[in-house]
């Protein structure tokens, strides 16, 4: 029963804290803003998070928890490389197009605690394996540029839906042209 009181507090104060950076920036959030936002007594927040840098970085570290569960759930039943190929790049872009990544991003910019960089690291890691191994199947040479251009594609994609163009249109793109090049270079 205390571990449900503190996840739920947990995710209280983890709202709280998305919902005034979506307000007012990153810049603004402080413990004491928290303890306003959440009722809570600014040395109780302390009992959950021990600064603002643990904050944010949990915040990180959700979001990609998040997109790698998504995209595990999406291509773990699928055969076909080129299709998981596919399904990552849509799934990717459909993350990275949401609002909120924008605020994640800017999130990534802040100073984070040491652990919670191994942490975020490590989730990357498990991000782009998900497409490197499709990669590998089709016997791409230069499997690390390959997939590092192909979020490069995601990534200038979702820039431009933020920009607003239809994510239908950019993620069709962005699928054809991350295959188109794969196949591309594909070994004979």
């Amino acid at each position: 029963m205390r571990s449900t009181i503190r996840d739920s507090r947990n995710a209280e104060i983890l709202d709280a804290a998305l919902t005034e950076i979506r307000l007012n920036g990153v810049a603004s959030l402080t413990m004491s803003r928290l303890a306003q936002l959440t009722g809570l007594s600014r040395p109780a927040i302390y009992q959950y998070f021990s600064s603002r840098e643990h904050v944010l970085a949990e915040l990180l570290v959700d979001d990609l928890a998040d997109l790698v569960n998504e995209i595990d759930r999406h291509i773990s039943e699928i055969s076909d490389p080129v299709e998981r190929i596919r399904v990552w790049v849509n799934r990717s872009l459909l993350h990275l197009a949401n609002g909120d990544h924008s605020i994640i991003r800017e999130i990534s910019e802040s100073s984070l605690p040491d652990e919670s960089r191994e942490v975020v690291r490590v989730l990357h890691g498990q991000f782009m394996m998900s497409l490197i191994s499709p990669v590998r199947e089709l016997g791409i040479e230069g499997i690390d540029s390959a997939c590092h251009m192909i979020y490069s594609a995601v990534q200038s994609a979702a820039k431009r839906i933020e920009a607003g163009f239809e994510f239908d249109a950019e993620a069709q793109a962005a699928e054809k042209f991350a295959i188109a090049g794969l196949l591309g270079i594909q070994k004979s």
